[in-house]
């Protein structure tokens, strides 16, 4: 037969807590170990049982409860594992109608199990937890006597006529409700699996594994634990019964050893004295570590334990000059011309000046700084290091040439020796050098021609002292006329090389 889904829901849960959390485990049991302590517990309990098996495998929910009563003695030997010992006594009842016959079984059965906390796997072990929920699995022996009789007349129709013995797997899983440190309320469910199928109710079926199911409640009594921790001290008489600690400290502990308890300590990690309530002055300047800003150094306590050499009021600390006297607003710097600008950024220290100039004065309120100001006394401009704005250079000339020449004509020369004067005054001003041609002769032609017209400009240029770099060429052939290449005049115009500058 097919297992009914709370068996296999309960088998796989128990299997994933065991095998999926051993780590989780293990570190739990590692870090509980100063606060759990092992012990033995007792839980009488009472429910109810109900037969799942071949003689009502199609009625499951028949409603064939019977009263059953048990006893569990188990052993917590650690916050997530344990083992225990179970007692069940149950008369188990079903009946078929449509086959005229009913099943009776007088069983008892006892067992050893495994037990899993899932609580502790998830979370740290708390003794004092409410809801604590667990899940058990293990192997058992079965003994009982059952009976087949029919319904109308009561004939036995198969019996037991001796006690029957089968080994079971039970798997279950329950909670603990915590009324104390002793006393707790147990809610628990199991399915136990009967290895022979024929045994418990002389039917075999296909699918095999009788079974039954027990739901309880009962009283959990936890035993022993009158001293929790174990440290020697009973509970009642222990200020701290969960934490082992030290008969002179009425059983709490010193983890500092500086004499004070650790629940009466307010350092409890570091050694003190008895009079800063066991926290420890390092530096000695009456103000407890934890509350100096300052704790190996002595300082002051309006300064929080810190020291302020210059005493500015600025402790040494946050003070950028912590030799000097200084102003609290700038950090302890000063400032000594007064005009707003601390010394360490104050280009001009001893001279009352502007915050926008890092505190040096501008005589002319140009905005550029006396001592970068070559015109400190004319209202000037920043691009021009303080003095007025020079009006922008701009220039334009044409120069001919003769047919098919690329020299400049005798009468145009005096233009580009004009124009070499100029630019030696202006020497960051670019110019344009652009060579033109007529129409007479081939494009390629004319394009080589107004080239090396202009390249004849720019070398005379060279020549008369004007940097090559402030020189751009461009030429164009015939492709941008000034004048109509059908006359001798225009064409005379065409042959030329603008200069102008470049803005």
């Amino acid at each position: 037969m097919k297992l009914p889904l709370r068996r296999m829901v309960l088998a796989i849960v128990f299997l994933f807590a065991i095998h999926l959390f051993p780590s989780k485990a293990l570190a739990q049991e590692k870090d509980s170990s100063s606060t759990f302590k092992s012990y033995l517990y007792l839980v009488p309990n009472i429910g109810v049982s109900q037969y799942f098996g071949d003689f009502n495998k199609a009625d499951y929910n028949n409603k064939s409860k019977k009263l059953s009563y048990g006893v569990v003695l188990g052993y917590q030997f650690s916050p997530i594992f344990g083992v225990r010992g179970q007692f069940l006594k149950t008369n188990l009842y079903s009946e078929r109608p449509d086959k005229n016959a009913s099943f009776t079984s007088d069983l008892w059965d006892a067992g050893l199990n495994l037990t899993v906390n899932i609580n502790e796997i998830f979370a740290d072990y708390n003794d004092k937890r409410l809801l604590n929920f667990y899940l058990f699995g293990g192997a058992g022996l079965a003994s009982f006597k059952s009976k087949l009789k029919d319904l109308t007349t009561d004939a036995v129709l198969s019996e037991h006529t001796e006690r029957q013995n089968e080994f079971f797997v039970p798997v279950g899983g329950g909670a603990l409700i915590r009324l104390n440190h002793t006393f707790s309320v147990n809610l628990e469910y199991s399915d136990r699996i009967i290895f022979n199928d024929i045994s418990l109710d002389f039917k075999e079926a296909v699918a095999p594994r009788d079974h039954y199911g027990y739901a309880s409640a009962g009283l959990f009594i936890r035993f022993g634990a009158k001293d929790s921790d174990k440290d020697g001290i009973k509970d009642k008489k222990d200020r701290c019964p969960e934490i082992p600690g030290k008969v002179d400290l009425q059983g709490c502990p010193d983890k500092d050893n500086d004499g004070i308890a650790d629940i009466d300590d307010g350092c409890p990690d570091a050694a003190g004295k008895p009079e800063f309530k066991g926290c420890p002055d390092t530096d000695g300047d009456g103000i407890i570590d934890r509350e100096d800003a300052c704790p190996t150094v002595a300082g002051k306590k309006e300064l929080k334990g810190c020291p302020d050499t210059d005493g500015d009021g600025v402790i040494d600390s946050e003070d950028l000059w912590p030799t000097v006297f200084g102003l609290a607003e700038f950090a302890g710097v000063p400032d000594p011309d007064g005009d707003g600008v601390p010394s360490n950024i104050d280009d001009c220290p001893d001279v009352k000046g502007l915050p926008q100039l890092k505190g040096c004065p501008d005589s002319d309120g140009d905005g550029v700084a006396d001592k970068d100001d070559k015109c400190p006394d004319v209202f000037g401009v920043a691009t021009n290091s303080g003095c007025p704005a020079e009006k922008a250079f701009e220039f334009f000339k044409v120069v001919y040439f003769n047919f098919d020449k690329s020299v400049v004509t005798k009468q145009n020369l005096k233009d580009i020796d004009e124009l070499a004067e100029i630019l030696k005054e202006h020497d960051k001003v670019k110019v344009k050098i652009e060579g033109h041609a007529d129409a007479t002769g081939s494009d390629s032609y004319n394009m080589k021609l107004s080239e090396k017209r202009a390249e004849y400009v720019i070398n005379y240029l060279v020549n008369k002292g004007i940097d090559k770099a402030v020189l751009v060429k461009a030429f164009y052939g015939e492709t941008k006329p000034v004048a109509g290449n059908d006359t001798t005049e225009g064409r005379a115009k065409n042959r030329r090389v603008e200069i102008n500058t470049i803005k």
